[in-house]
């Protein structure tokens, strides 16, 4: 039996993860962006790791079209630490029910850092952030955002790949 467990990371917590769970498993550990289509029926149990960048998980389309007849295992990486809200909005935008249904989803939480960010969101981040910055009175959110923006978060432990890794054994 060859598994493996897939990622797509820019800022390293979906590595992370992903890392941690093909070790718990002794799974082969692949970027996604090395991987290629014809590769699937070499596989019995596939884990698709990835990032979640404004509500959106990195190259789930390709994804779900890749893997229409294939159930998958699936996890979103994001900056929140658990918000069952969050967690919903994600799995919303980027899934329809029937997606869902077919493939196991799991939530890993992340972190925020905007350092880490570069190029034109960058750019549209400090602008952002100096409009809100400037704002009299700010909403929750906003006082949220600019509170992530000074002061990075970091949710990323090992004890959350369990439940991923307990559902993979008892394939």
């Amino acid at each position: 039996m060859r598994n493996i467990v897939l990622y797509k990371s820019k800022y390293g917590n979906t590595f992370q993860y992903a890392t941690w769970i093909a070790e718990e498993l002794n799974w082969e550990l692949k970027n996604f962006s090395k991987f290629k289509k014809a590769e699937i029926k070499n596989y019995d149990i596939i884990v698709f790791g990835s990032g979640v960048y404004v509500g959106k998980m990195n190259k789930i389309k390709k994804v779900l079209e890749w893997f229409k007849e294939k159930p998958i295992i699936i996890f979103a990486c994001g900056g929140n630490n658990n918000v069952e809200k969050d967690i919903n909005d994600i799995k919303n935008n980027n899934f329809n029910e029937n997606q869902l249904a077919f493939h196991t989803f799991f939530y890993l939480p992340g972190g925020v850092d905007f350092s880490k960010v570069k190029g034109i969101i960058k750019i549209m981040i400090n602008v952002f952030i100096k409009i809100v910055e400037k704002k009299k009175s700010k909403t929750k959110d906003e006082d949220a955002i600019l509170k992530s923006y000074y002061h990075p978060t970091n949710y990323v432990d090992k004890k959350h790949i369990q439940a991923i890794v307990s559902y993979a054994k008892k394939i």
